[in-house]
């Protein structure tokens, strides 16, 4: 279950510096921090020093802005005063441009525009301040030289400056110098703390509701996670390909929402759990990866597809070092079109061409030939960006990854992602209380979808387009949707020969070859003593839906049916095969996690007590994994 959040939510408050001088002290700095020696015969005449004159307050600051050059920092103006008789200045002030603290917003309030963006505020005292003397010359009476954090290269702190670049150059990117700084929950909860006090209404309601926080670098709330008890019996069911969604935070409106997806056996959008992140840092996406696989009781998927994204990357070759991961290929797409628009806009056949070559290519040597072929065509083999991604080729193209399942059953249709979702239910980004509010009802009428997918499933009866026996196998067993899938495999069966090419025992080896296209073929392994077959197009494997290729060498080779071996339960009508205790589970569980939570109340008032309470909770876990295997015997 979720942890109790309240003891978190104050942050830790940072001591504040000690104030800057006032215009009536700032004629006398104090010693401990500001230099009023003066320079020695050798010293250096560049450095500021008290009682250096200027002839205006713009001649002290190229003169500072001059010396941050030479030193490695920048320069911003600060506080000025005017004098009470003409309201003329008097004082100028020009400091660090890290000086102060970044400002306490809530990243959690979604009614304020965010900008994606880090703050260089590091609290630097540095500074150098004139004052106007009766003569009207600008005197240094206060500075501070040292600095609280490293000097060097003068850069653009923003986080990711994109500079002008030539056809075929990467567009450079700065980091900012200072460490990355996210701000949290700030004093008094705000959006967060309402929304956490929701969570807890939830959880009270329905104690099978999982929530968790994690808390960032300054002891505020940082990301937020939570999933309800249909979204964990939807992973039991789909979980076998998961996606990692961040459509969502990364589109113009920047909305901190990430998800867990998948799809259901009637190819629609599921949830596996959802979280608002507000730092995207690979210490909190592993934290995220791993609270969720302990919610999900360390049931790995098969595979997980994830945005282009090196932290994310990381963290999830940390928390699932065995499960397949692959980028999603828009994410690439996007990139390779803002990095080549030069390309894009003066060669209008490039992009079909390209998605052609990455998503038609069934085997490594077909997608490389093709890539070679087309790079040489538009005279693009120089480009440094065409290069990185086919570097990292094996974690992007479907050829380098279709030995592994990911459910893709459609070639031309986009899967719907979250902003989509988002943008189909009218799903506005308020609050984040409202948003969960807006989120949750449109995942119910999602379920209620499903629901009547199934219904259609059973009452409607399919056409058959042939006399296939393995054709009438397949509409009993698949949901319509499926079906029809299968049945455009089926049919174009018909449109390919086989030879067998090579027999080694019970096993045989076919060249399947098209009507209209002898130079191309596919070879399907066959063994009929143990109906196994497979073949080099790896769609099943891909897919879980057999391929045109093997199902012409089953009824070349008089086989009526489909072995049962190739029936994947999740694309099946029967695919929630509890589906009877469905809506009994959820009752059952709540009540069970009442009663644990009352025992953990009475059980941990003293040692004794505690003993008692974990000695009778662990004879009924016993009894519990005895009467499950009891039940499972009398249903066998």
């Amino acid at each position: 279950m979720a942890f109790d959040p309240t003891s978190t939510l104050l942050p830790l408050q940072p001591q504040p510096d000690p104030p800057l001088p006032t215009a009536v002290d700032s004629i006398d700095p104090s010693p401990s921090d500001a230099h009023d020696e003066p320079f020695p015969s050798d010293g250096d005449p560049s450095l500021p020093r008290v009682g250096m004159e200027f002839d205006s307050p713009e001649t002290a600051r190229s003169f500072y802005c001059a010396h941050a050059e030479r030193v490695g920092f920048r320069v911003r103006n600060s506080k000025s005063f005017t004098s009470r008789v003409d309201d003329a200045v008097i004082m100028r002030r020009f400091v660090c441009s890290r000086q102060g603290r970044p400002s306490k917003k809530d990243p959690f309030d979604l009614t304020k525009k965010r900008r994606n963006r880090t703050s260089s505020r590091e609290g630097c005292r540095a500074m150098l301040q004139v004052n106007r003397r009766e003569n009207g010359c600008w005197c240094v009476s206060r500075f501070v030289l040292e600095h609280c954090h490293p000097l060097g290269l003068v850069t653009d702190l923003s986080p990711m400056k994109k500079l002008p670049t030539k056809p075929g150059v990467p567009l450079l990117t700065v980091p900012d110098l200072a460490p990355p700084r996210q701000n949290g929950l700030g004093p008094g909860g705000g959006v967060a703390q309402s929304l956490l006090e929701y969570f807890k209404r939830m959880q009270s309601d329905n104690p099978a509701f999982f929530y968790a926080i994690h808390l960032d670098h300054n002891n505020c709330i940082g990301n937020v996670f939570w999933a309800d008890s249909r979204a964990r019996m939807a992973y039991n069911y789909f979980g076998d390909a998961v996606s990692f969604d961040m459509t969502c935070k990364r589109n113009k409106r920047a909305v901190p929402f990430v998800a867990f997806t998948g799809f259901n056996h009637h190819r629609q959008l599921i949830n596996f759990g959802c979280a608002f992140m507000t730092e995207e840092s690979e210490e909190s996406f592993a934290w995220l990866f791993d609270t969720w696989r302990t919610l999900m009781s360390d049931h790995k998927p098969t595979s997980i597809t994830t945005c282009y994204s090196e932290s994310v990357e990381t963290a999830v070759s940390g928390v699932f070092p065995d499960v397949k991961q692959r980028f999603c290929q828009r994410d690439i797409f996007s990139c390779l079109k803002e990095r080549l628009s030069d390309v894009y806009s003066s060669n209008p056949g490039f992009k079909p061409e390209l998605k052609h070559v990455v998503k038609g290519s069934e085997t490594p040597s077909e997608f490389e030939s093709g890539w070679r072929s087309l790079l040489e065509r538009y005279n693009l083999t120089e480009n440094c960006w065409l290069r990185f991604f086919y570097n990292i080729r094996h974690k992007w193209v479907p050829a380098f990854v279709r030995d592994s399942f990911f459910g893709e059953v459609f070639e031309d249709i986009k899967p719907e992602n979250m902003q989509k979702f988002f943008q189909r239910n009218s799903i506005t980004t308020t609050t984040l209380r409202d948003l969960v509010t807006q989120f949750d009802k449109a995942m119910a009428c999602q379920y209620e979808k499903e629901l009547q997918a199934d219904v259609l499933t059973t009452q409607a009866r399919p056409v058959m387009r042939t006399a296939s026996p393995m054709e009438k196998q397949a509409s009993e067993f698949y949901t319509r949707t499926i079906f029809e899938i299968f049945q455009e495999e089926l049919v174009e069966s018909s449109s390919f020969f086989t030879e067998s090419f090579e027999e080694q025992g019970p096993i045989s080896k076919y060249r399947v070859v098209r009507y209209d296209d002898a130079n191309n073929f596919h070879v399907v392994t066959y063994n009929p003593s143990e109906k196994i077959l497979s073949c080099n197009c790896l769609k099943f494997e891909y897919k879980g839906i057999q391929c045109c290729h093997a199902l012409r060498v089953l009824i070349a080779s008089g086989e009526l049916l489909l072995p049962e071996g190739y029936f994947l339960k999740r694309w099946g009508r029967n695919a929630k095969a509890n589906e009877f205790y469905l809506n009994l589970t959820s009752d059952w569980v709540n009540d069970l996690c009442r009663d644990a939570i009352r025992l953990a109340e009475e059980g941990a008032t003293c040692q004794a007590v505690y003993k008692a309470a974990k000695s009778a909770l662990c004879k009924a876990l016993q009894d519990v994994r005895y009467a499950k295997n009891g039940t499972f015997r009398l249903t066998r």
